[in-house]
């Protein structure tokens, strides 16, 4: 059973747990009933019944729970968007990156570091040439890529900035606007068919568009720029220039995160295949069973287990840098407009709630009325005919 499993039932069992024992402790006990139950706090069968064990499980692995950022599951996001080689009106075109981005985003902080973040030209070898709509597209001239490492030489020159610019103990993830990078353009198109040799980091990432659908867009995806737009942003840079994209990707991921939205499901491409490889020293966060959601602690766990004494130094250290930042930048945390996705959900349900009776009660009113009115109008109509009745009466009397 894969960890994010066991945890989720061991905190499906503590919560059950917990339940139990609150219902003991207010309902009707007696005797030796009550004095067996009270006998028992902070003792019992499972160390998830436990006082102290409890307050253990309810511990934050995250820097200041008021703050949206802190509760995110990873310390540093690095965004990519490759371009390739394309054809126009050419659907079974052989595409090869030709452009490789990283950019960083440091999560505690909510800052897009561009400065720190990677970025190469690719050359590729399938179709040396640019066709002019790639080059119209991309902005990518011939030369540049003439002049770029080949497809290994570029995924070497990420590993060693990846090693150079991510510090030891630190929980890192890939992110994506939808799967298309990571599984069409890497996977699929160089791993799988070209046998380009990736490391396994590449096999996981976040989808910030599928991410954005589900909690911000009643389950519709869109693009770039409408997700843009819906969080007040704009589009920086140029369109189809990778590392442009890969920067508004993370601005809208940022903006995401101060809103509350936690990335948590991880997406996994199997490691069935020959040609990746493992870094040493760098953890995978996956569901053994593939895509989903990731458990927190799980993750923490493993983390723990990867980095050893790093994970604690990084932790420290980076929680002394992240105090300072927001010490620097106190606009930038302001903790009084920020409201929780669950609590704008309920709020947005509550006033179409109210919409709808308002308009309820509106037609009743209108009903009601309408029907007063005739009633009225009826009233009158037999108490002039029944006057009238007893004028005829009258009158032949």
């Amino acid at each position: 059973m894969s960890p994010h499993n066991k945890r989720g039932k061991a905190k499906e069992a503590a919560a059950k747990s917990r339940r139990a024992a609150l219902h003991q402790r207010h309902g009707t006990r007696t005797g030796t009933h009550a004095h067996h139950h009270s006998g028992n706090r902070g003792g019992g069968g499972s160390y998830l019944d436990t006082h102290t064990s409890d307050k253990q499980n309810r511990v934050r692995h995250t820097y200041d729970s008021t703050d949206p950022l802190d509760q995110q599951l990873f310390d540093y996001i690095i965004v990519v968007d490759v371009e390739a080689t394309c054809e126009e009106h050419h659907r079974s075109y052989a595409h090869e990156i030709i452009e490789l981005p990283g950019v960083l985003i440091d999560v505690r902080t909510g800052q897009v570091d561009r400065a720190r973040s990677f970025h190469t030209y690719v050359k590729p070898w399938r179709n040396p040439t640019l066709t002019r709509f790639c080059t119209q597209l991309t902005g990518i001239t011939q030369e540049t890529v003439d002049g770029a490492p080949g497809i290994t030489e570029a995924i070497e020159l990420f590993v060693q900035w990846y090693r150079d610019t991510i510090p030891k103990g630190a929980k890192v993830i890939f992110a994506a606007d939808g799967p298309w990078d990571f599984k069409n353009f890497i996977h699929e198109h160089h791993i799988l068919r070209d046998h380009v040799s990736f490391p396994s980091i590449f096999y996981e990432y976040l989808d910030i568009r599928t991410t954005f659908a589900h909690k911000l867009n009643n389950g519709v995806p869109i693009k770039l720029d409408a997700m843009l737009r819906k969080m007040n942003l704009s589009f920086e840079g140029r369109p189809h220039n990778g590392f442009d994209d890969a920067v508004n990707i993370a601005r809208l991921a940022v903006a995401m995160m101060r809103v509350g939205c936690i990335f948590d499901f991880v997406l996994a491409i199997p490691l069935d295949d020959e040609y990746h490889h493992h870094l040493d020293g760098v953890a995978l966060y996956r569901r053994e069973e593939g895509s989903g959601s990731v458990d927190r602690d799980v993750v923490e766990d493993i983390a723990k287990q990867c980095y050893g004494a790093d994970y604690f130094t990084f932790g420290q250290a980076h929680r002394e840098v992240v105090r300072q930042y927001r010490l620097e930048h106190p606009r930038e945390f302001s903790h009084a407009n920020v409201v929780s996705l669950k609590r704008r959900s309920d709020r947005a349900l509550a006033r179409q709630r109210q919409r709808r009776w308002r308009i309820v009660m509106a037609a009743l009113i209108a009903i009601l009325l309408i029907a007063i009115a005739y009633v009225v109008k009826a009233d009158r109509l037999v108490s002039a005919w029944l006057q009238s009745k007893m004028t005829r009466r009258a009158a032949t009397a």
